[in-house]
C-alpha cells in the first residue's frame, strides 16, 4: 500500500511539474517582466485567468514571483507589477487578440472602483514621444484568503481606432511601451488618483504561431528600464473682469491651474513651451442663491422634481391650485438683463400677438440648486467653487441618475460635451478678455435698474503659459497682483502661499490658462404665489411681489481636467516628459450680477411713483369734472341799471 502511495504521490509530482512546464512555456521566457501570449485564436480566455494565477506563474525582475514580495504595507502605493503585450502580430490577419494587461498591486487594500471610467492609463507607444490616456476594463481581482484585493488584474479598452492607430505606431522589431502612469479611482472619493509607474517596456520576438515563422515557437522577450516622468500638483483658478462681456447678464471668464516645475528640470530642458491636457466641459444648469431663507426652505423639497406654473387661473386665496408657493423670475424691470432669461413656478410666461399665454422655451421646470446667502444679501454673496463641487456630489449622492463621468448627475448640466478636450497649449497662445461699463439714462439711473452695455475695454495678449517671479511679482497689492495676473481674488491667499513655498523650494510656479467661457449671472425677483390681487385683461394672476434678494447663474465647468505631458524647448531642441497628477474638476466662485436691484431704494421708488401718479390723476380728474359741470350748469343774467349780474356776480356792462 506504502508503495502504490509513493508511485501515486511521485506520477502526481511529475504531473504538477509537467503542468507547470507548459504554463511556463506558454508565458514564455524573458529578463524583467512577465508576458503572457495564446495560441488559442479566442483571447477571451486570457481575460479570464485569475490574477494571481497569472503572477505566480511568471518571473518579475529575474526570480520567479513570490508573493510574500508584494505584502500588505502601509508604507508603500500602488502601482505596477506587470504591463504585458499579448499577441503582436505584424500580420493584419493575426491582429485580433491583440491586447495590453496591466497588473496591479494594492499594498494599502485600497477598494478601487471596479466599473468607473476613470480607471485609466497613461502610456506612448512605439517611439512616439506623444502620450495618451486609455480606459481600463477590470478583470479580476485577488479572492485569495490573506491576499484578498492585493493584486487587480485590468485590460486596456482600446477603440477600434485607437487600436489601429497603436499598432501602426509600433515596430515589429521592437515594440517599446512607456507606461507613465495609472489612474484608478477610490470607491467614495470625486477624482482618480494617479500613481507613478514611470516603466519603459521593451517587447521584441513574438508570441508561438504569431511571428514570420510559425516553426520558430515561442521567441518573445521584454525588458524594462526607466523612464522620466514629472509629477505636478495641480489646482485650479480663474479670473472674471467686473465688467460686462456682451449684455448684462454675460461677463467673460478666463479659467487657469497653476503648478510648480523644479528648476533643475528648466536648467537640464530648457524653457516650458507647451501643455498637453485634456478635459469634459459641462454647463451647470442654473444656480440659484437667494437671501430669503423663507423661500430657501420652502424651495428645498421641490429640488430635482419637476414644478409648473399649474392652471392659468388662480384664485387669490389659501386654497390656490398650485404646489410650489413662490415663483421666481428674471426681469428686466428689475434690473436684469431680459424679461424671462429664467423663471420657475410662474404660468405666464409670454404673451404673443395673438394674445395668448404661451410656455417660453427659457422656463425652468426643474430646479437642482439652490443655495442660501448666509448673510442675507444675496447681492453681494459669492458661492465658492469647493461649496459648488461638495454640492456636485452631494445632490448625486440623494438624486442618482444618469452619470456624468460615473460621478455626478446628468441634471446638474444643461449642457455637456460628447467627447473630452484634448489640447496642446503653447506659450505663444494668447487670450482676451472684455470688461464693459454699464450705461443708464436718467430714468433708469433714478431707478436704479436697468440699463445697456456701454463702452469696453479689451485686454488683449493675455500669455497662455507664465511664469511667477515671487521675489517680483508679489511687491505690488492683492488688487493689483490679480489684476496683473488674472487671478480670482478669492484665490489669491491660496495662491500667494502656494508661490511661497514652492520658492523656498527651488520651484518656480507657472500659470496655465486653458480655456475663456462665457458666465451669466442675472437677478431674479421673487413672487408669492396665490395671494396677489394683480389683474389684468379680467385675468387674476395672483402673485405678490416679495422682493429681489436673489440670482440666477450658469458656468462652464471642466470635469477632470489632467495635464498628460510637458514640452520644454532648448536651444530649438524640443523634450516632452509625461505628467504624473491626479485629475481635478476646475470649477469656478459664482459671483453676483452685475446690475442689480436694492430692494429698498426699489419699494421706495414705486411707493413714491405711485403716489405720484395718484396726485397727477387726482388734478386731472378735478379739472376733468370741474369741466364737466361747468358745461351742463345754467347760466342767470340781470340786468340792474349799468350793471350786469351773471350767476350772481356783478359785471359791468359794456358800453
Amino acid at each position: 500500500m506504502r508503495k502504490c502511495m509513493k508511485e501515486r504521490a511521485i506520477q502526481l509530482s511529475y504531473f504538477a511539474f509537467f503542468l507547470l512546464l507548459c504554463i511556463a512555456m506558454c508565458f514564455g521566457s524573458f529578463t524583467a517582466s512577465p508576458i503572457a501570449y495564446a495560441t488559442a485564436d479566442d483571447s477571451l480566455k486570457y481575460d479570464q485567468t485569475d490574477v494571481l494565477d497569472d503572477l505566480e506563474s511568471m518571473t518579475i525582475d529575474g526570480k520567479p514571483f513570490d508573493v510574500r514580495d508584494w505584502a500588505f504595507s502601509e508604507e508603500h502605493t500602488t502601482n505596477v507589477v506587470m504591463f504585458t503585450e499579448y499577441c503582436y502580430s505584424f500580420y493584419s490577419n493575426k491582429q485580433n487578440n491583440y491586447g495590453l494587461y496591466v497588473y496591479v498591486w494594492n499594498p494599502r487594500g485600497l477598494a478601487y472602483s471596479e466599473r468607473s471610467v476613470l480607471n485609466q492609463i497613461q502610456l506612448s507607444a512605439g517611439n512616439d514621444e506623444h502620450y495618451e490616456k486609455y480606459s481600463l476594463r477590470f478583470l479580476n481581482k485577488s479572492e485569495r484568503a490573506g491576499y484578498e484585493g492585493l493584486f487587480y488584474k485590468f485590460k486596456l479598452a482600446l477603440t477600434d481606432s485607437e487600436k489601429e492607430s497603436m499598432l501602426s505606431d509600433l515596430n515589429s522589431s521592437e515594440r517599446v511601451y512607456h507606461v507613465s502612469g495609472i489612474e484608478l479611482l477610490v470607491d467614495g472619493e470625486r477624482n482618480a488618483t494617479d500613481y507613478t509607474v514611470n516603466l519603459v517596456y521593451r517587447y521584441s520576438g513574438y508570441a508561438d504561431g504569431y511571428g514570420s515563422v510559425a516553426s520558430e515557437g515561442d521567441t518573445l522577450t521584454c525588458t524594462t528600464e526607466q523612464g522620466e516622468v514629472l509629477t505636478l500638483d495641480v489646482y485650479s483658478t480663474f479670473y472674471r473682469p467686473d465688467g460686462m462681456s456682451g449684455d448684462l447678464a454675460t461677463q467673460d471668464t478666463l479659467h487657469s491651474v497653476y503648478f510648480a516645475v523644479p528648476n533643475d528640470v528648466l536648467a537640464k530642458y530648457g524653457a516650458l513651451t507647451a501643455v498637453h491636457a485634456t478635459w469634459l466641459n459641462a454647463l451647470t444648469s442654473p444656480i440659484l442663491v437667494t437671501g430669503n431663507e423663507t423661500v430657501y426652505n420652502a424651495l428645498l423639497p421641490f429640488l430635482g422634481s419637476y414644478v409648473d406654473g399649474g392652471d392659468f387661473q388662480y384664485v387669490a386665496d389659501d386654497n390656490a391650485n398650485t404646489d410650489f408657493p413662490y415663483a421666481l423670475i428674471a426681469s428686466k424691470y428689475a434690473g436684469s438683463a431680459s424679461w424671462n432669461s429664467a423663471s420657475y413656478g410662474f404660468s405666464y410666461l409670454s404673451y404673443n400677438v395673438n394674445r395668448t399665454y404661451t410656455v417660453s422655451d427659457s422656463d425652468l421646470y426643474t430646479l437642482c440648486y439652490a443655495f442660501l446667502a448666509e448673510n442675507g444679501n444675496a447681492e453681494n454673496y459669492i458661492l465658492s467653487a469647493e461649496a459648488l463641487l461638495d454640492y456636485f456630489t452631494d445632490y448625486t449622492g440623494e438624486h442618482g441618475g444618469e452619470l456624468v463621468n460615473g460621478k455626478y448627475s446628468r441634471t446638474l448640466f444643461a449642457s455637456v460635451d460628447a467627447d473630452f478636450t484634448d489640447v496642446n497649449i503653447c506659450a505663444d497662445d494668447t487670450f482676451s478678455l472684455t470688461d464693459a461699463t454699464i450705461d443708464r439714462n436718467w430714468w433708469e439711473n433714478w431707478l436704479g435698474t436697468g440699463g445697456t452695455v456701454g463702452d469696453s475695454q479689451v485686454y488683449d495678449g493675455i500669455p497662455a503659459i507664465q511664469a511667477i517671479d515671487f521675489e517680483a511679482d508679489f511687491d505690488v497689492s492683492p488688487e493689483v497682483f490679480c489684476d496683473t495676473f488674472y487671478i480670482a481674488d478669492s484665490d489669491y491667499d491660496t495662491f500667494h502661499s502656494f508661490c511661497e513655498a514652492m520658492d523656498r523650494n527651488d520651484r518656480t510656479v507657472f500659470l496655465l490658462r486653458y480655456m475663456q467661457t462665457e458666465y451669466s449671472s442675472y437677478e431674479v425677483v421673487e413672487y408669492e404665489r396665490g395671494k396677489g390681487d394683480w389683474t389684468l385683461l379680467g385675468t387674476n394672476f395672483g402673485y405678490d411681489y416679495i422682493d429681489t434678494n436673489a440670482y440666477f447663474a450658469q458656468e462652464w465647468v471642466q470635469l477632470d481636467f489632467d495635464i498628460i505631458d510637458v514640452t520644454f524647448t532648448n536651444g530649438g531642441v524640443d523634450t516632452i516628459i509625461p505628467v504624473v497628477s491626479s485629475p481635478i474638476d476646475a470649477v469656478a466662485d459664482i459671483t453676483p450680477p452685475v446690475v442689480v436691484t436694492d430692494d429698498d431704494e426699489f419699494v421706495l421708488w414705486q411707493i413714491l411713483i405711485a403716489v405720484l401718479l395718484l396726485i397727477l390723476l387726482a388734478v386731472l380728474l378735478y379739472r376733468f369734472f370741474r369741466w364737466i359741470f361747468s358745461r351742463n350748469t345754467a347760466t342767470t343774467v340781470v340786468n340792474i341799471g349799468e350793471d350786469t349780474y351773471v350767476n350772481g356776480k356783478r359785471r359791468k356792462r359794456k358800453k
